[in-house]
């Protein structure tokens, strides 16, 4: 899987990251600091299972500022809940049209593609439950196995081109 982590991270990751990056900042600009995106990155890479939580925790502390925000601030503001939404979003199977979970689905083998395992209700012998039992132990350890490695890789490419973005606009005074 190392190669195909390799392969990913130098196409697709690159290339969905710096998509999403650039309509983000072409829509709202760059709304959230460097040290917050520093520790977006620091989770990602020690902890990627909490991304998610990370960037709803983010994004309720950014929504409390909202309620007292004054008419000024008040966009700045709107558009950091927007992009902590974006981040969790990218954690969610579904939510958007890629994300790494979606990638996943994609990347699984298709033996343990959820639509190739059997239902439960459709496990008539004992033969088949213990196949789909092996089937989903498998499934869950590809994925496991993935989700240590890829969204780690997905937000690196996303957070680095973010700082890159972050860094042109403060060249320009914006």
């Amino acid at each position: 899987m190392t190669r195909l982590l390799d392969r990913l991270s130098d196409t697709v990751y690159r290339d969905k990251a710096n998509e999403l990056v650039d309509g983000f900042v072409r829509d709202y600009g760059v709304p959230v600091t460097r040290s917050q995106i520093h520790g977006l990155r620091q989770i990602a890479v020690q902890q990627s299972h909490l991304i998610k939580s990370f960037a709803d925790h983010q994004r309720q502390c950014v929504e409390k500022k909202l309620e007292t925000a004054g008419q000024s601030s008040q966009s700045k503001l709107e558009a950091e809940v927007t992009f902590w939404k974006l981040i969790a979003d990218l954690c969610k199977p579904g939510e958007l049209t890629w994300s790494p979970a979606a990638e996943a689905e994609a990347q699984i083998p298709r033996e343990l593609r959820a639509e190739n395992i059997l239902a439960r209700a459709d496990c008539k012998s004992n033969e088949d439950r213990s196949r789909r039992k092996k089937l989903m132990a498998q499934r869950k350890e590809w994925l496991q196995h993935w989700n240590a490695e890829h969204p780690p890789a997905f937000f690196q490419r996303f957070c680095t081109h973010y700082l890159y973005e972050l860094g042109k606009r403060e060249q320009s005074g914006e």
